[in-house]
């Protein structure tokens, strides 16, 4: 059975920047990159994408791509849960 909750808990630069950093190894838990779902937070629904950015944070040998959802309003050090129901997602800060 797949697993059906994705946790992470919130560094200060995802709450500064107000994302939820989606590790490489979970993309397969989220629609494919750029597909639009419903997002389900504190009651209301709302559109997201997971999105990329460039990076060589690791030094330019070695290029990657970041995957973030977009979320406003998180704390540093929250803890986010999220947890797919069929075709919906559902944010909760625990």
């Amino acid at each position: 059975m797949p697993e059906l909750v994705y946790t992470r808990k919130i560094s200060a630069k995802e709450a500064e920047e107000g994302y939820i950093f989606i590790l490489k190894n979970k993309l397969n838990f989220f629609p494919p990159i750029g597909t639009e779902f419903e997002i389900q937070i504190d009651g209301s629904l709302r559109e997201a994408k997971v999105e990329s950015y460039p990076c060589a944070c690791r030094g330019p040998e070695l290029p990657h791509e970041h995957y973030y959802i977009r979320c406003e309003g998180l704390i540093k050090d929250d803890t986010v849960k999220v947890i797919k129901d069929d075709d919906l997602y559902k944010i909760e800060i625990i």
